[in-house]
Formats: C-alpha cells, sequence, structure tokens
C-alpha cells in the first residue's frame, strides 16, 4: 500500500484563501485622495431644440495648483453621439451656463480679469471668444435672459462706496450692527445698448425673480434687510415694472419662501413656500392669479418635500416640481387645467440638479446619481421613462469596489416608523458584526438619499472601504415625509428624534450587522450637535465621537448664530428668552459629567452659522473631564470645509479617529 499523500497548501493557495476570506482588504476602495479626484456635475442647461447640454462641473484642485477651494468648470455635450468636453477655459471659475431663448448663446458667470468678480460673459455654442456683457460694480450672483432674448436681468450687491474705501484705508472702519446695509439689488441690461438699468428703486434685497412672458415684470422674492434671518424666513411676494419702479406685494406669505415663477401664458405665478412660520422648509407648492387673489397650496397633505419648482414649456400652465419621498427623487407635472398630479420622473435615481427641458418640453436633461456613482448627466423623453445615462464622467472610479447600500425601517420608541439609509462594508458578510458609524444629517430639516455617499463630507463609502457599516437616519424633523414629520421634533429637540436614532442603532443590532461595543457618531452642523449629545447625554452607547461644527450650548449660541429667528421659530419652535430651562436640558454641555466619549472636535475658524465658541466650549469642558479630546480649526473656513489640504486631513482624520477608538481601541 501506498503512504497517504500529505496534502501541503502552497503559498500561493494560503494567499489566495486569505484573500477570499478577508477580500475587501485587498481591493480597491474609495480613498480620501480618490475622493478629491471626482468632479461633480452639478447642473444640467439642455439646448432649446434638444440637440445639446452645457452643464456645470466642480472640480477640487490638483495639488500642482495653487491652494483653495473647488473649482467651477463649464462642460457640453450632444445628446446624441459624442463625448462631453470642456466648453470654456479659464484660470479660475466659470459656472451658471444659461442658453438664450433662441439657442444662439450661452451667457454664464466668469472670474475673469483682475478684480476676480464674476461678471456675465456671453459665447456662442460653436465655441470662440467670450465677450463680457457689462461690468458691474461689484460679483453678479444671479441672472436670468428675458423671454425675447433682448435683455438680461441679474443681482449684484452694493459696492463700497469711494468714501468707505477712503475711511478703511485711514483706520476708520468700524461696524455698527443693522446699519449700513448692503443690498442685493435687481438690474436689467440691453444686449444691444448695453444700458443698465436699476429696477427697484426703494431699498429692499432681491433674494430671487423671473420675468413675466411678455417682459414687461418681475415677480420677487425679496426682503427688507439682507440679513440671513430676513433671507430665511421674511421674503416678500412682489411685482415691479422691468423699466423700473416700487415694487408691489402680490399676495401676504408666511414663513420660508423660494423659487417665484411665472407661467407662460402669464396668467398664474408659482412658488415654494412654507405652511406656516413654523414650518422647517419651503416645501409646499403654492399658486396665484398673476392679478392677485387667494393663494392655493397645490400640494396639502402630500407625505414629501418639493424641492424645485417651474413651469413646463411648451405647455401654457403646467408646473413641473422635484420632490424628496422618503430617501428617493421623484418628479411631477400638475395642470392648472385640472390640479391633477401626474408622475413625470420616477426612475431611482438621485436628483444632483433640477430638470431642464427643451423649448416644446418634449425632452429633459437632468444632473443625478446613484449607489454606485456621482452625479451624471442623463437624457430622455419628459414622459416618465427611464431617462439614458449619457456620461462616465469619473472613470478613476472603474473598479473600485463600493459597500452594498440599502434602506432600513424600524419602530422608535412610541411606534413611529422611521427610516434610514445603511451603507454595509466592503466584503459584508452575514453573521459578522462591524464597527458602525452613525452620521446624522444636518438641519435638522434635511434628508440623506439612497445615492451617493463618497464625499468629504458624507464618509459611508470611504468607511465602508476600511470595514465599517456607516447608517444614515431621517430621524423625525427630517423632510420628505411631509409637513407633520418635518415638525415632529418641535420644542423636543434631542428627545424623540434621538431616540429615533438611537433605536435605528438598536436595530442594526438586533440584525446581526452592528457591534454595539463599537459604535460611532460622527457629523456636521445639526449632525455635530448630535455628536457632542451622543458623547455627553449618551456616551455609555458610543465610542467614539466626531463633532464637527457642532451646538454645545444653546445658551451662547442662539444670540451669536446669524439665524437666531430661523433656529428658534422653525427648529426649536420655542424663543430661548422665554424658554431658558428647556434650552439648558437640551444642551450637551448641560450633561458633560456623564460624558466618557474620545470627542474629535472640528470647526472652521470663520464660520458664522455655529460660531466656534461652540466647539471651544466643547473642548474645554471635554479636557476638564478628562475625556480623550482633540480640537481642530481650519483657518478661513465658515459652515463647512472647502479648501482641498483642509478636506484631505479632514477625511484622514476622522477615519484615523474612528479607526483608533473603534478597531483598536474597542473593549
Amino acid at each position: 500500500m501506498k503512504p497517504a499523500r500529505i496534502f501541503r497548501p502552497s503559498l500561493l493557495l494560503l494567499i489566495a484563501l486569505f484573500v477570499s476570506a478577508y477580500g475587501f482588504a485587498q481591493e480597491k476602495t474609495l480613498t480620501p485622495e480618490l475622493i478629491l479626484s471626482i468632479r461633480t456635475i452639478t447642473d444640467a442647461q439642455l439646448s432649446p431644440d434638444g440637440s445639446n447640454i452645457v452643464f456645470q462641473v466642480f472640480r477640487t484642485p490638483h495639488e500642482t495648483e495653487k491652494p483653495g477651494t473647488a473649482i467651477s468648470e463649464i462642460w457640453m455635450m450632444p445628446t446624441k453621439g459624442g463625448q462631453a468636453y470642456r466648453f470654456t477655459y479659464n484660470d479660475r471659475n466659470d459656472r451658471a451656463p444659461q442658453w438664450s431663448p433662441d439657442g444662439k448663446q450661452i451667457a454664464f458667470l466668469s472670474q475673469r480679469g483682475d478684480a476676480g468678480q464674476y461678471q456675465i460673459y456671453i459665447i456662442r455654442p460653436g465655441g470662440g471668444e467670450a465677450m463680457p456683457l457689462a461690468s458691474a460694480e461689484n460679483s453678479v450672483s444671479a441672472f436670468k435672459w428675458s423671454p425675447d432674448g433682448s435683455r438680461i436681468a441679474y443681482i449684484s450687491t452694493d459696492a463700497k462706496t469711494k468714501e468707505e474705501l477712503q475711511a478703511a484705508r485711514e483706520g476708520r472702519d468700524w461696524i455698527i450692527a443693522d446699519h449700513n446695509y448692503k443690498h442685493a439689488r435687481l438690474y436689467t441690461i440691453d444686449l444691444k445698448t448695453k444700458g443698465t438699468k436699476r429696477v427697484l428703486k426703494s431699498d429692499m434685497t432681491v433674494q430671487d425673480f423671473d420675468w413675466s412672458p411678455d417682459g414687461r415684470k418681475f415677480i420677487l422674492a425679496a426682503t427688507d434687510t439682507p440679513t440671513v434671518d430676513d433671507g430665511f424666513m421674511n421674503r416678500k411676494l412682489m411685482t415691479v415694472s422691468s423699466e423700473g419702479g416700487e415694487p408691489r406685494l402680490l399676495t401676504e406669505t408666511k414663513g420660508k419662501l423660494n423659487s417665484p415663477r411665472w407661467s407662460p401664458d402669464g396668467k398664474w405665478i408659482a412658488w415654494l413656500g412654507a405652511t406656516a412660520m413654523k414650518d422647517p422648509f419651503a416645501g409646499s407648492a403654492f399658486v396665484i392669479p398673476a392679478a392677485g387673489g387667494a393663494a392655493e397650496n397645490l400640494l396639502k397633505g402630500y407625505e414629501g418635500t418639493t424641492t424645485g419648482l417651474d413651469w413646463q414649456p411648451g405647455k401654457p400652465a403646467t408646473i413641473v416640481f422635484s420632490s424628496i419621498e422618503r430617501q428617493q427623487n421623484a418628479a411631477y407635472t400638475i395642470s392648472m387645467a385640472d390640479r391633477k398630479r401626474e408622475p413625470l420622473l420616477t426612475q431611482a435615481i438621485i436628483h444632483g440638479s433640477s430638470p431642464s427641458f427643451s423649448r416644446d418640453g418634449r425632452w429633459m436633461a437632468i444632473s443625478a446619481n446613484t449607489p454606485a456613482h456621482p452625479n451624471e448627466i442623463f437624457f430622455g423623453e419628459a414622459a416618465n421613462k427611464p431617462l439614458n445615462r449619457l456620461t462616465t464622467f469619473n472613470p478613476q472610479l472603474n473598479g473600485v469596489a463600493l459597500g452594498e447600500q440599502e434602506v432600513v425601517k424600524w419602530k422608535s420608541t412610541d411606534g413611529w416608523e422611521i427610516e434610514g439609509v445603511l451603507v454595509k462594508p466592503v466584503g459584508y458578510q452575514r453573521g459578522v458584526r462591524y464597527p458602525t458609524v452613525m452620521q446624522p444629517h444636518g438641519g435638522p430639516e434635511g434628508a440623506d438619499m439612497n445615492g451617493w455617499l463618497g464625499s468629504y463630507s458624507r464618509w459611508g463609502q470611504m468607511l465602508a472601504g476600511k470595514g465599517y457599516a456607516t447608517f444614515y437616519p431621517n430621524y423625525r424633523g427630517s423632510i420628505g415625509r411631509g409637513v407633520n414629520y418635518s415638525m415632529g421634533d418641535h420644542r423636543d429637540l434631542m428627545g424623540k428624534e434621538f431616540e429615533d436614532m438611537l433605536t435605528g442603532i438598536d436595530h442594526l443590532v438586533k440584525e446581526g450587522i452592528t457591534d454595539p461595543n463599537r459604535v460611532g457618531v460622527g457629523g456636521g452642523s445639526y449632525g455635530g450637535y448630535t455628536s457632542a449629545w451622543a458623547a455627553t447625554f449618551a456616551s455609555e452607547r458610543f465610542k467614539a465621537s466626531v463633532a464637527w461644527m457642532g451646538i454645545s450650548n444653546w445658551y451662547s449660541m442662539t444670540g451669536t448664530s446669524d439665524i437666531f429667528l430661523e433656529n428658534s421659530t422653525v427648529h426649536w419652535d420655542a424663543i430661548m428668552y422665554d424658554n431658558y430651562e428647556l434650552y439648558l436640558e437640551r444642551s450637551p454641555i448641560r450633561h458633560i459629567k456623564k460624558a466618557n466619549t474620545p470627542t474629535l472636535i472640528i470647526h472652521g475658524g470663520a464660520d458664522p452659522r455655529v460660531p466656534i465658541g461652540q466647539s471651544q466650549e466643547l473642548y474645554t469642558a471635554l479636557k476638564w473631564k478628562g475625556v480623550p479630546v482633540e480640537f481642530v480649526t481650519y483657518p478661513r473656513e465658515g459652515h463647512g470645509v472647502g479648501e482641498r489640504a483642509h478636506q484631505l486631513d479632514f477625511m484622514q482624520r476622522v477615519a484615523g479617529w474612528f479607526d483608533k477608538y473603534l478597531k483598536n481601541g474597542a473593549n
């Protein structure tokens, strides 16, 4: 009998078995460096004849370029065959392209010249030299062609006077609060004569506008002051002659208001608005006869949130609107003839821009993303049919292993059904428990969609490549489920909404996905507030926290932020000066003695929304308590992180913090 052969696996076989078991560690995954290489399409404008799409792209500066924030470029592509190509060239920024009504010209904003201000330029679709239309005293922030293409209306903020500039040079540059406002004013310019007119005679700030179809009037969203709070909460719906004059109030409105738009037949004016002063979001579609009358909410009781609105070309009076419905987007039309809502786009894509239509309304283009890719250009018939994806704008992502995404649902403590998005680790294996990071959104009137979650600020796919599950709860207070849901946290911040989040984590533990001993939390703005609350009030549940530009003390926050009225009205639904105890009880700093969670605190050095003192207070308190804490400030940054070097450090630092305390430091 021959002796039995002993099986000795080769080194190559052992390596293969190791890779099979731990394949996620060997695959190409989404890294901070790859994230910074992504070019993001943020707007798509279809030509009137439907033959070409001009679109705006943001990209991070290359390492060899001057340090700074994202650069915007303008690209173009045909709708039937052909590749996208860069349409304008500039070493600074080109953005906001718009076709002329006849499709023979494209206007855009550009930072050309020594001043670095945004001015309007005109170029032919076939290319050539871009020509400046005019030189406003200050940057142009928005513009729109007149219906006949003979004029362009634009918004520009008052520049400093010669006397003010001289005073500043002499050191006499003191600032008195709520004095000497610099208004954003509306102007028109004639393309032939280059003559410019200021439209509003009175001192008001124009937030948004639209031409009447005959070009004789404007519909405005305007405020008495240029303050951020007024811009959020006190917009007025007004009309004014395009030749200039005093505005006339069209109708009384309450709360937030956006996107006033005049119907093509001239009979109606529509806008996005709040249902009440305390409604957190301008998410309902309103309409009123252009001659005046009673306003009508066309979406009363709608269990979604409208995010964009316009009138569909080629149809005299048909509204088209985009909306969030739970973790997805949709688009609908409403005909004024019968007020019937019809689906226009229900494809499972997340909208990265508003839809743009051909002149006859037959074709549409949009930028959109999915869990598998960032924004791309989609095009097709405006008939509730799947649009065709025309671009692969980030080929460097081909072959990158991504974590599987899914919508998750669970019951909160009071029986409310809550939903969210889960990003599983790359190489996820059922039955294995993973370290999990909860990343709550900001707002709180925000929502996380089941789309691309691989950016500097949404870490899901980056963390998936490192073996984490990432959880995005759309807790009560979020948009996308109607007005009542978005107001469900009023007078109860970090009450039931936080229980929504904790029960979501409990659900993932019960499902066998999350390791309850390795749960972290991290987010920005209101998500930073949540992270600070989790690290103090609920410290026993979280092993690591990243509190980015978050609130720690409502006492000091309320009077120093630029959104006192907005925050008190649509978030709290309670003024602090009448509710001191409530504000104190829901401040993370109030529960500092319970804090044991290692916390990474990050803030922009020039943040007006959540002043940096909020992070300084949390840092001081955690250091006093003896909790592991690190406090990082990024100079020049406001409410976010914009510069390339800062974004790279930010992502690496976040991932390193979770690695240290959810993996290496796990119990």
